[in-house]
């Protein structure tokens, strides 16, 4: 979809609740809404954290519209701050109201952006973390604490989420994650390639080497997560591991319509991840990056380690 199109969009789709009450505080509104596709969580999420860093220095009142394909408060409830911003609550003033579409824009400077701007109200549509453009002087380390007291900042787990985490052991475990995408043949995603059944096997025993290795090396209990069941369900017959229970569903794949327990899987593979002693993040040829297991262990302050072949 073009540029053009995007705006074109945004403007029929902001025009409707056009209003010339005066905008008294100034405020960012980060939306997902279901109007462009947003990414899975971790995309989600590095767009709210982003913003609501922009917020923050810059003195704005923040708020989340999410409503699409869940309500986010059925899993994260605000914590520090009030976040919550209704459909009803949308108003588009002609020229206090600023619709600003930042989705994959890697490039971009949305805090200088936002300053430059003589509006007072920016509907914000963001899956980046833009956190290194926002404090150019920090080191990763500090970005990624700066990172982590946001996101704490904003969100404190549902009462529904925690309940369901407490019913999985905590006993100390390492996390193993993987990120196919289309490859196993589960699912389609952003990519579509499939590997034959030889390939298959043939990174599958690859994979399966480096967990026996960091398992022997590690002498914990380990937990593996992957967007593909065909991969856990191979792993699971050839070496001890655990996993949680279901199918894993990406958020914005809309040709596979989920439940709320398509999404409380997600949900609780992230949350658990983040309560792991080490992260290890599987990638051999052809495989995918991925940040989900990096930024739940950011969240949880654990060591991350990319195992690259």
């Amino acid at each position: 979809m073009s540029k053009k199109k995007k705006q074109i969009m945004l403007f029929l789709y902001y025009s409707k609740h056009f209003s010339l009450k005066p905008i008294k505080t100034k405020q960012i509104v980060v939306c997902f809404d279901g109007l462009f596709p947003h990414g899975g969580l971790v995309d989600r999420l590095k767009g709210i954290v982003s913003f609501y860093l922009i917020a923050k220095a810059l003195g704005y009142d923040f708020k989340i519209l999410f409503d699409t394909p869940f309500e986010l408060d059925v899993f994260l409830q605000p914590n520090a701050i009030d976040w919550k911003f209704k459909r009803s609550n949308v108003k588009w003033h002609p020229t206090k109201t600023r619709c600003l579409y930042f989705i994959n824009n890697f490039n971009a400077n949305p805090l200088a952006v936002i300053k430059k701007s003589n509006a007072s109200q920016f509907y914000v549509y963001a899956n980046i973390d833009y956190s290194k453009s926002i404090f150019p002087e920090l080191n990763q380390d500090d970005l990624e604490k700066k990172w982590r007291e946001g996101f704490n900042q904003l969100f404190k787990k549902s009462d529904f989420l925690e309940e369901k985490l407490n019913t999985i052991s905590t006993e100390p475990f390492i996390a193993f994650h993987s990120r196919f995408t289309s490859l196993m043949g589960d699912f389609k995603d952003t990519t579509s390639k499939k590997l034959s059944a030889e390939e298959k096997n043939r990174l599958c025993d690859v994979l399966l080497q480096i967990i026996n290795r960091v398992k022997a090396e590690e002498q914990q209990k380990a937990y593996l997560f992957s967007d593909s069941i065909n991969f856990i369900k191979h792993i699971k017959q050839q070496v001890e591991i655990n996993t949680i229970e279901g199918n894993p569903f990406h958020m914005d794949n809309f040709e596979m319509r989920s439940g709320i327990e398509g999404h409380l899987k997600t949900m609780i593979d992230f949350f658990m991840i983040s309560k792991s002693k080490k992260v290890y993040f599987l990638k051999v040829k052809p495989m995918y990056n991925s940040s989900f297991s990096k930024y739940a262990a950011i969240i949880g302050n654990v060591n991350f380690e990319c195992l690259e072949v």
